[in-house]
């Protein structure tokens, strides 16, 4: 290809170039920075171009190409050694298996609990039911409820009391 001929299609391939570059997210000053770039290597290809067809195509993936760098190189994740693991907000390992421990316990504890208590407190506080509606399924007053549920929350809390001490 003539430096004439490259001339008349530099324009359409600049701007197939920059489009590609926004189509892949970059910015309006990097879509034109790649197109850029791309016509400079186009110039130094313009020997091997065949017809404008060739070069727009040759256009396309070069600045696809450039635009994938450009991500690539604004990706890199720079490793801040004073930032410690306590620092990213995460439970400790120590933190996360004493929690899988007491909600071990926890179970273990509402397990012996006797099974009309046990299935109030989970109606109550798993469920979120009224008062009337646990009433309802189950078949007891709403006065009953309020004592079971009193209850087998005192039971609980003397258990966690004991443990703390």
């Amino acid at each position: 290809m003539e430096q004439a001929e490259f001339e008349n299609m530099a324009r359409r391939t600049w701007l197939k170039a920059k489009e590609t570059a926004r189509s892949l997210s970059a910015s309006e000053d990097e879509a034109e920075d790649i197109a850029q770039e791309t016509m400079l290597r186009l110039w130094t290809l313009r020997g091997d171009l065949r017809d404008a067809t060739h070069a727009g195509k040759l256009a396309v993936c070069i600045a696809r190409h450039k635009a994938i760098d450009c991500h690539r190189r604004k990706r890199t994740v720079t490793i801040n050694d004073a930032k410690g693991y306590a620092d990213m907000g995460l439970p400790t390992p120590e933190a996360t298996l004493e929690d899988k421990e007491n909600m071990a316990w926890l179970r273990q504890r509402l397990a012996k609990l006797p099974t009309t208590e046990y299935e109030i407190l989970r109606l109550r506080q798993v469920e979120k039911r009224t008062y009337a509606e646990i009433a309802a399924t189950l078949g007891i007053t709403q006065t009953s409820v309020s004592t079971l549920l009193a209850r087998a929350r005192a039971k609980i809390l003397a258990e966690i009391r004991e443990r703390r001490i």
